[in-house]
C-alpha cells in the first residue's frame, strides 16, 4: 500500500487526480542547489481511517497537516538546525500563509513569495487594495526590464514593478509578461532591517523558486530516484547573489597594476591558457545552443536589458 495516495490536486497536471503529494524544500545558492527537506501531505482521510494507518503503519503521532503547514515546519525546522539562509522563496499556496510568513519575519529572514491577484495589501495611504488593481494604478516610468536568472533557452525577461506597503518593510513586487502585458505575477516581499531589498534583489530571490523542479528533471533518469506524481515546493535560498559577486571580485591586483574591471577584461580578448573552441566544434555537450551563439558582449550583473537602469530603483507610490 502506498501511503497518502487519493484523489486530489496534482501540481504537476493541474488537475484532480489519483496520486501522491509531497511538500519539497530546496537549498539554492548562486553556484548550486540541492533538494533539503521534505514532508509526506496526508490527507484527512487517511488521517481519519484507522483501517488504512494500520495497514500503512502510520504512527499514531501522525496528525493531518495542511501544506503550508508542513513548509512551515519545514522553514522552522532549517532555523532551528542552524541552516543559514537569508531568504525564502515559495508559489502562492505559501504566499497566502500568514504563519509561514511570520515564522521567517521573526527568525529575521526574508521572503518574496508569490500570492494570489486576489491578495490584499494595505498601502501607504492606510487604504486596501488588491494587487490586481494596484497593478493598474502604476505609471510606466514604473515598470523595468530585467532578467530573473537563466533558462533553458536564455535569459528569462520580464517588465517587474515595485509597490510600496503601508510597512516601510514590505513590498508588492509585480512580474508582467513581455509577450502577453496581461499575464501578471504577484509576490508579497519582506526584507528584515539593515538588509538591502533593491529591485534587482527581489527579482534574483523571486528567480529562485524553481529549483525544486529543477532537482525533479535531473534526478528522474537516476536509479535511486521514486517519481512523485505531484509535488510542491518551498526552496530556500542561500548567500544573495550580490555578496557571492563582491567575494568573487575581491582578489588584490598584484603590486603596480591597476585593477581590470569586465568590460576591460573582454576588451583583452581570451586568455592564453582557455582558447575559445572553433565554430565547426559545434556548441558544447549538454549546454543549449541558443545561449552559445548569442552575440557576446558585457552584461550587468542584475539584468541584460539594452536600455540603461537607474543607479537606484523607486517604488510606487513614493513616500513622502
Amino acid at each position: 500500500m502506498t501511503v497518502g495516495v487519493g484523489r486530489q490536486h496534482a501540481g504537476i497536471t493541474g488537475q484532480v487526480e489519483n496520486c501522491q503529494t509531497v511538500v519539497f524544500m530546496a537549498y539554492a545558492t548562486a553556484h548550486a542547489h540541492a533538494l533539503f527537506d521534505f514532508r509526506l501531505y496526508l490527507p484527512r482521510g487517511w488521517c481519519a481511517s484507522r483501517e488504512r494507518r494500520e495497514r500503512a503503519q502510520i504512527l499514531d503521532g501522525v496528525q493531518f497537516k495542511t501544506k503550508t503547514e508542513l513548509g512551515t515546519a519545514m522553514i522552522t525546522g532549517a532555523i532551528s538546525a542552524g541552516a543559514w539562509f537569508a531568504w525564502a522563496a515559495g508559489d502562492e499556496v505559501y504566499g497566502r500563509a500568514s504563519k509561514l510568513r511570520a515564522a521567517c519575519e521573526r527568525a529575521g529572514k526574508g521572503y518574496v513569495l508569490a500570492v494570489p491577484s486576489n491578495f490584499m495589501v494595505t498601502l501607504p495611504s492606510r487604504r486596501k487594495a488588491a494587487v490586481a488593481a494596484l497593478a493598474r494604478l502604476i505609471p510606466a516610468r514604473y515598470w523595468e526590464r530585467r532578467s530573473c536568472g537563466r533558462g533553458c533557452k536564455g535569459h528569462r525577461d520580464y517588465d517587474w514593478a515595485r509597490a510600496a506597503t503601508a510597512s516601510p518593510r514590505h513590498w508588492l513586487l509585480i512580474r508582467r509578461s513581455l509577450s502577453d502585458p496581461s499575464d501578471l505575477a504577484f509576490f508579497y516581499c519582506h526584507a528584515p532591517a539593515g538588509r538591502p531589498a533593491s529591485l534587482p534583489v527581489l527579482i534574483m530571490v523571486a528567480g529562485k523558486r524553481w529549483p525544486v523542479e529543477e532537482c525533479h528533471q535531473q534526478a528522474k533518469g537516476r536509479p535511486a530516484w521514486t517519481a512523485i506524481r505531484s509535488g510542491s515546493g518551498i526552496p530556500s535560498t542561500g548567500t544573495p547573489c550580490c555578496q557571492c559577486a563582491r567575494s568573487r571580485c575581491s582578489r588584490s591586483p598584484p603590486p603596480g597594476q591597476q585593477p581590470l574591471h569586465y568590460p576591460q577584461l573582454r576588451s583583452q580578448g581570451p586568455s592564453p591558457r582557455a582558447q575559445p573552441p572553433s565554430p565547426a566544434a559545434g556548441p558544447t555537450p549538454g549546454r543549449c545552443q541558443s545561449a552559445q551563439t548569442r552575440n557576446p558582449r558585457p552584461r550587468s550583473a542584475w539584468s541584460r536589458s539594452a536600455s540603461p537602469k537607474p543607479a537606484v530603483s523607486c517604488a510606487w507610490p513614493p513616500r513622502r
